[in-house]
């Protein structure tokens, strides 16, 4: 009995070897495989063992109003499958110091627009800035919905501004509708920030991270539904236009407006309808009041699946060159 019990043990801990081998070369072999359901996993477990650069101490700090920005200084951030070096300014963003002084282009977003992933001079903002010749500042930070961006734009010089390229995510609008309601950004206490600094310094750790991540997935598929997770809000309703119109609407944006080129990336190009439903919404009116000089972009139309490092999802610098090169061509000639 003994025996049969060893040998069934050792087969076992045989199969969870391998399986735990698979798993990781799944997730590294940094292209999809083309089955779709594997190619879901892999990206599942990537990012259930990811590092966020915005809890790296490193390259990141509690903020009292923003929750944390980036970290004055120099990083270097990576995750499986790249490895980049962050250059960060006075005012907690990736660029140099200069650039915060009288920008004529500022570019707001998250992770996507902050360049996670790729160097330093590959994001959309810098090769706007070599393209145009004008001095653009990258105010892009990992995470931040467009409440948080819009703050971030209230820090900053205005004074020769004349367009603000902004970014958004589908993640945007828990943030935005918080917001809304709330009218306050209800930033994380420096607790909760540091608890998730500490939780953060735990992500890629150790043998068997891809099967626990597996096993948390299957209990979730199969398991009995949490009643908070079925209260929630459905999906599109989350990704209302109307709600990131409201945020706009509400922003001072001056006596001179700046012309506001928009558009959506979503990780690993997931969506792409928002902005032909927020072109068409009767709310978009609002803005009109605020005599913006408004440029919606139809951006997932021109990236291809190849602009996206894959697993993690964000862009490749192939990517930025696209999104830069269309922004760029929506300038307005005044501009």
């Amino acid at each position: 009995m003994v025996r049969v019990l060893a040998i069934n043990a050792l087969l076992l801990a045989i199969l969870l070897v391998l399986t735990e081998a698979t798993l990781t070369w799944l997730v590294a072999r940094g292209e999809p495989t083309g089955i779709g359901a594997l190619d879901r996993l892999a990206r599942k477990l990537y990012w259930a063992n990811v590092s966020y650069v915005q809890y790296e101490p490193d390259c990141a700090k509690h903020d009292q109003e923003l929750g944390y920005t980036l970290r004055p200084g120099k990083c270097n951030f990576s995750n499986l499958g790249f490895s980049s070096e962050l250059f960060v300014n006075s005012a907690g963003l990736r660029d140099d110091e200069t650039s915060l002084e009288a920008p004529e282009i500022i570019v707001l977003g998250d992770s996507h627009a902050m360049g996670w992933g790729v160097n330093e001079g590959l994001s959309f903002a810098d090769l706007i800035e070599l393209e145009t010749g004008k001095k653009t500042l990258n105010a892009g930070v990992s995470s931040y919905g467009t409440a948080r961006e819009l703050q971030m734009l209230s820090r900053l010089d205005k004074s020769n501004t004349s367009t603000v390229v902004l970014q958004y995510s589908d993640n945007d609008a828990w943030e935005n509708r918080t917001f809304l309601a709330s009218g306050t950004l209800n930033a994380m206490s420096k607790d909760h920030y540091e608890a998730l600094v500490a939780s953060n310094a735990t992500a890629r750790n150790g043998f068997g991270r891809y099967l626990f991540t597996l096993m948390n997935e299957i209990v979730a598929r199969f398991g009995p539904v949490d009643q908070a997770d079925a209260e929630m809000m459905p999906l599109q309703e989350m990704n209302d236009p109307d709600v990131l119109i409201g945020i706009l609407s509400q922003w001072d944006w001056g006596s001179t407006p700046p012309q506001l080129i928009l558009f959506e990336i979503n990780t690993g190009g997931r969506g792409g309808n928002f902005m032909k439903v927020l072109s068409e919404s009767p709310q978009l009116d609002k803005l009109g009041s605020k005599e913006l000089d408004l440029t919606l972009l139809n951006i997932s139309s021109i990236l291809d699946p190849e602009d996206y490092l894959f697993p993690d999802g964000h862009l490749t610098p192939e990517g930025h060159r696209k999104v830069a090169a269309a922004v760029v061509n929506a300038l307005s000639p005044e501009n």
